[in-house]
């Protein structure tokens, strides 16, 4: 079993409790000033800080390391314009199948045919896909991932305007909507 939450997403989660832990701090000073009882914001700094030290030991220990590929700030709030009915999941497995399972195996587990030879091995999606905003996941099918295998799937159109090759923006988002599905187990496979 991987550990639920990825390094990334605890180093975040410390980052917020340092900084509750500075605003008791800067609580307890102030009621000091004023004479009033601060022991308890200091106490409470301290759970804090302690917190903080658990979430760090758990991410540099336990936790997957997911590197994030940078993603446009837009990217990140692009909604899924496909409908979320087994008819788009379906269409969506399909497409996946097609094209991605070679490296990403068939369930998204990272464990293709193809992911034993690509450095970096592909990201086990189940665990990848929740922790993202659709928008980025899209983004991340269109472009590619730099430095990895991953190859952008953007579709190419001919001079004539007709499909050439990639991965229309439906078919895209499919994809996203299958890889959503799995990665929640509302389907099987």
């Amino acid at each position: 079993m991987t550990f639920p939450i990825s390094r990334q997403g605890l180093q975040d989660i410390a980052l917020f409790l340092i900084a509750g832990a500075v605003i008791f701090l800067v609580l307890a000073l102030v009621t000091r000033y004023r004479g009033g009882d601060w022991r308890r914001f200091v106490i409470s700094a301290g759970a804090l800080g302690a917190l903080v030290v658990v979430s760090y030991a758990l991410a540099f220990t336990v936790a997957p390391n997911i590197p994030t590929p940078a993603v446009p700030f837009t990217a990140r709030f692009a909604q899924n314009p496909t409908p979320d009915t087994p008819a788009t999941i379906d269409a969506g497995r399909t497409t996946f199948q097609a094209n991605c399972a070679i490296c990403h195996g068939p369930r998204g587990l990272g464990d293709g045919p193809q992911a034993f030879v690509l450095r970096p091995m592909p990201v086990n999606l189940q665990l990848h896909v929740p922790q993202h905003a659709q928008g980025e996941i899209e983004y991340w099918i269109a472009n590619g991932v730099a430095g990895t295998g991953m190859p952008a799937w953007r579709e190419v159109k001919a001079p004539d305007g007709s499909h050439e090759s990639g991965l229309t923006d439906t078919q895209r988002w499919e994809i996203v909507r299958y890889l959503q599905a799995l990665a929640s187990g509302k389907i099987d496979r």
